[in-house]
């Protein structure tokens, strides 16, 4: 009988543990709901500080760091060029990578791509 309890602890056990490693995993907020459609869209990263700001209809992209001092918010463009003229609002989408540091940036009419690296040396690269 000993045996047959200490195996049901150790599975369940090892059952907790693999739960609590799933839960860690998610994120603890939930990304809010946004209109695919709008002209601006926020995007989270992984750094709590930094959004990027996507605008929809150019695929001109911003980091957006927020902060309780003054010195520590700011807005900078990564691209201050617009990839397309007179594009309709949704025209552009961010998606993240395993890479804290880098999105892909999709124009959903065309199906070109971008890689989006944010940071300190933030650069926008086309993938051909």
């Amino acid at each position: 009988m000993n045996a047959t309890v200490l195996k049901m602890f150790v599975v369940a056990s090892a059952l907790l543990f693999s739960l609590t490693g799933i839960a860690q995993t998610q994120p603890s907020v939930p990304e809010p709901t946004q209109d695919p459609l709008a002209p601006y869209r926020l995007f989270r990263t992984q750094n709590m500080y930094m959004f990027l700001l996507l605008e929809t209809r150019t695929g001109r992209v911003s980091q957006v760091q927020w902060g309780t001092e003054d010195e520590s918010r700011f807005v900078e463009p990564l691209n201050r060029k617009a990839l397309v003229e007179g594009g309709k609002p949704g025209r552009f989408t961010l998606q993240p990578t395993r890479n804290i540091y880098n999105f892909l940036l999709l124009d959903q009419e065309t199906g070109s791509a971008w890689q989006v690296q944010w940071g300190k040396n933030p650069l926008i690269i086309p993938i051909e």
